[in-house]
């Protein structure tokens, strides 16, 4: 009976160290109104590298989400940047995600990549929002396929030691 409540108890510790919810990944909480001059935007995308994105918002209520992807879509784009660059972000509406992915903080990793892969395809590696409660950020696609690539090595790696750990336990009884 001893050798079933330590397998139990092996089976309960699932072995998994790092985050396992989109509410736990880093989240960018860059917020912006829409009449922000685009000139503005583009300076803080080029002064932060790493921000994939704004959460836009007019009259305080969320309107989209604008990405370093779709903004530089827009600025490059013939005459772009001399129709947009000068005026406030109200002009690139239009070219703003303002249906995003929008997920609570407690969805799981997996879940989280399923539902982005689902999305079109334009849109399938934009920045999601995350509502964690008492905040809303973006969660940056690359954070959420590494999570989930060290998910699977950690499940990989639990499975190996939980198989030796039961070998163990039943004395190399098993196949």
């Amino acid at each position: 009976m001893s050798q079933i409540a330590s397998i139990v108890s092996l089976l309960a510790n699932d072995g998994i160290s790092g985050p396992t919810s989109v509410g736990q990944l880093r989240l960018w909480d860059k917020i912006v109104g829409l009449d922000v001059r685009t000139g503005d935007v583009e300076q803080e995308f080029l002064n932060d590298p790493a921000l994939p994105g704004f959460i836009v918002h007019a009259e305080r209520q969320i309107f989209g989400v604008l990405s370093r992807r779709m903004l530089l879509t827009a600025i490059s784009q013939p005459f772009g940047r001399e129709v947009f660059i000068k005026r406030p972000l109200q002009e690139l509406a239009h070219k703003m995600d303002t249906l995003p992915l929008t997920l609570k903080g407690s969805t799981l990793i997996a879940d989280a990549l399923k539902q982005s892969m689902r999305r079109d395809e334009e849109l399938r590696f934009e920045p999601i929002l995350v509502h964690t409660g008492t905040s809303i950020g973006l969660l940056e696609m690359h954070t959420l396929m590494i999570a989930q690539a060290n998910l699977l090595e950690d499940a990989l790696s639990s499975k190996g030691v939980l198989i030796e750990r039961i070998k163990g336990i039943l004395g190399g009884r098993v196949a």
